[in-house]
């Protein structure tokens, strides 16, 4: 497994103010002797060559990988709209995994759908996304940086579905996302784990709510809330098809009482503990 850290979310305030945030991220890194992160396709490819060469210098340096986020509406109306957004990712693909050190591109169903919508069901939301996803996931297929779908609002068999029908599609295992669709994050674990290429490794802790029945979560330090990580590690150990290849993203959400420094710090003691 390449353990590392996402480049966004409440760890982004880490480097916020840095006059180069890029440098600062890296140095975060290199501090928590981490090895890996993600940053968006199109930021990358709107910079000057030169500036992509020197991050490209900057990856090799500290033996960094990347996951290139990349994406567009896939369930958009307007096939130009969608045409363009095909070939921005295919641009991507032709240009980034290599200088970027890129080993898995990661993408998400637009978020106005779920498990559990009614104007498209998941089947049919399955069923359209393998269609589309075919020529962008063969392109990152041989390109040497497997596509994956990020596990959001879907259940793990959901997505492990789409995989089934898509070659060469993978997995974004987002461990903590499981709970705004009432998921266990093991039992979805299990169900995506032949298919993970990487993680959003995250945890959360969760109380249950009442009049309206809800369920109340808030960030907790990797290893210390309810997403029982350490049995998700060992799942993914036992059934995740490249288990040493993995992509193991640290994302920590606002953890009260702990400041984004401590945080990181308990979070990656709990990396080592897992051996």
């Amino acid at each position: 497994m390449i353990w590392g850290l996402t480049s966004g979310g409440w760890m982004s305030g880490l480097v916020h103010s840095a006059a180069d945030r890029y440098r600062a991220h890296l140095d975060l890194l290199r501090e928590h002797d981490l090895h890996a992160t993600e940053w968006g396709a199109d930021a990358l490819l709107e910079m000057p060559a030169g500036r992509r060469e020197e991050l490209a210098g900057w990856l090799e340096e500290q033996d960094v990988r990347t996951a290139l986020w990349m994406g567009f509406d896939y369930f958009a109306a307007d096939p130009g709209e969608a045409r363009r957004g095909a070939d921005a990712m295919l641009q991507a693909l032709e240009e980034l995994p290599g200088p970027m050190r890129a080993r898995m591109c990661s993408t998400g169903i637009p978020r106005t759908y779920h498990h559990y919508s009614h104007d498209l069901p998941v089947a049919e939301q399955v069923e359209r996304l393998a269609e589309v996803l075919a020529p962008l996931a063969a392109a990152a297929h041989r390109a040497g940086c497997p596509l994956a779908i990020h596990k959001v609002s879907h259940f793990g068999a959901d997505l492990a579905d789409l995989c089934r029908q898509t070659p060469h599609l993978g997995i974004l295992l987002d461990t903590g996302n499981a709970f705004l669709i009432g998921e266990l994050p093991v039992v979805g674990a299990e169900a995506a784990a032949p298919h993970v290429v990487g993680t959003h490794f995250k945890d959360h802790y969760v109380e249950p709510g009442f009049c309206p029945l809800s369920l109340k979560v808030r960030g907790a330090v990797p290893g210390e809330g309810d997403a029982e990580l350490r049995r998700i590690h060992e799942i993914l150990q036992r059934r995740a098809p490249r288990p040493d290849e993995l992509l193991m993203l640290l994302e920590i959400d606002p953890v009260e009482g702990l400041t984004q420094r401590e945080a990181l710090r308990r979070a990656v003691d709990f990396v080592h503990s897992l051996g």
